[in-house]
């Protein structure tokens, strides 16, 4: 019999890009195919940032360099995202 792994599967960095997105999407920036175009919607994409900031708050210490840098990377970008639709 083999021994269950404990390593944790998936990609902390994909996570990551999955939750963003929804922030892009709740932006008007992400379309999909045969639904149409939503007007921005920043009170959910606010959500979606703050998710992303008690993430990095309660996972930090664990974060390898790329993971971390991804993490800020996706809440600087989706801060100046929503800056922008809000100054509209």
């Amino acid at each position: 019999m083999s021994k269950p792994s404990t390593s944790i599967p998936g990609d902390f960095r994909s996570f990551i890009q999955k939750i963003s997105f929804q922030g892009f999407f709740a932006l008007g920036l992400v379309e999909l195919p045969g639904v149409p175009k939503a007007e921005p919607n920043v009170e959910a994409a606010n959500a979606v940032l703050l998710d992303l900031k008690m993430l990095k708050k309660k996972c930090d210490s664990n974060l390898g360099d790329g993971e971390r840098m991804t993490l800020e990377k996706y809440i600087q970008d989706l801060e100046q995202l929503i800056k922008q639709i809000e100054q509209k």
